[in-house]
């Protein structure tokens, strides 16, 4: 792995900073939570297949004369995946900092030494300013992963979400309304009426595949709590459709997620049709930094980086969308 960075002259290698990248993918929500496949070492245009075996049973009647019936009924469903090339270049004064900052300030915003940099590595200007980049790059990965309204990324707007509606096979939820709290669990009722019954038998009878989920937006999160705790009596004791077990809710045995998607919007999707691919992971990422040098200003921080993502699904007719 190539990632590295370099800060006053001196070089961070694989050694020492062998995780900067893998730290911004692991802060984005969507890819903490493990709610999509991350594909690594893409670096260019790329086919994504799924086998898939065309009838539910194998098993035929014998008829014992010895006859032999063969079937052919594994294909090979696929997606394209089209990386897109991004970069990080960003320029700091130093001296406007310094007249502001002081150490315990460093500390306080997040660079200490259990987070970043690693332990026995000095708190400094330089390195509180690596970890925002990095929590900023989380920030861009998630809204990469859904896009949508709001989600663009250096005018970037081609995640799940803008795929989704693009495609004529997603299973789009008609007459999509403002969600409140009045109204949100009726909603997220005909999401669910929505998904195709294999999508959800896949969780309930093959538990080698991941089961559905019906991911939301933080309003609608929002509003779903507001219900279900406000209306005990209607929600939680005489229909308990909804679940709330260890800070999850359920809808049926249906985990709805919070997501970064944009206001007003739900997709129900299994794991294992949703993915992010990228090269974050592999040696033609990289991550420089350091002071100045001999074409600028030695006062200045200069960082600098590129990366490639894209994200999507492999099958349409498997996710379902909501959105007004």
């Amino acid at each position: 792995m190539a990632n590295k960075m370099i800060e006053n002259n001196i070089q961070y290698t694989i050694k020492n900073q062998p995780e900067w990248f893998y730290r911004s993918l692991q802060k984005a929500h969507t890819i903490d939570k493990g709610y999509v496949r991350v594909l690594p070492n893409v670096t260019k245009d790329t086919r994504i297949k799924k086998l898939v075996m065309g009838a539910n049973t194998i098993s035929q009647v014998d008829t014992r004369d010895c006859a032999w019936t063969p079937t052919q009924r594994f294909t090979f469903d696929d997606a394209l995946i089209t990386v897109k090339n991004f970069k990080i270049n960003e320029e700091q004064c130093l001296e406007e900092l310094d007249s502001i900052y002081s150490e315990m300030v460093f500390n306080s915003i997040g660079a200490t030494k259990d987070k970043f940099p690693a332990v026995g590595e000095p708190q400094n200007l330089e390195s509180a300013l690596m970890f925002h980049l990095q929590n900023s790059l989380s920030n861009d990965i998630e809204r990469l992963i859904w896009g949508g309204n709001g989600n663009a990324v250096a005018g970037i707007q081609d995640g799940i979400l803008d795929k989704a509606l693009a495609d004529a096979n997603t299973i789009k939820v008609a007459n999509a309304v403002t969600i409140d709290s009045t109204n949100v669990l009726a909603e997220i009722q005909r999401v669910y009426d929505a998904i195709p019954d294999n999508v959800l038998n896949e969780g309930e009878f093959e538990p080698e595949k991941a089961p559905v989920k019906i991911f939301v937006s933080l309003d609608i999160m929002r509003y779903l709590k507001q219900a279900l705790s406000t209306t005990p009596t209607n929600y939680q004791v005489t229909l308990p459709s909804f679940t709330i077990e260890g800070g999850v809710i359920r809808y049926m045995g249906v985990e709805v997620a919070l997501v970064g998607l944009p206001k007003n919007t739900m997709i129900a999707a299994s794991k294992d049709n949703l993915y992010f691919a990228t090269d974050l992971l592999s040696d033609t990422a990289e991550i420089r930094a350091q002071m100045g040098n001999d074409l600028y200003d030695e006062s200045k921080w200069y960082a600098k980086g590129h990366y490639r993502a894209d994200a999507g699904y492999i099958f349409g007719d498997e996710v379902v969308i909501y959105s007004k």
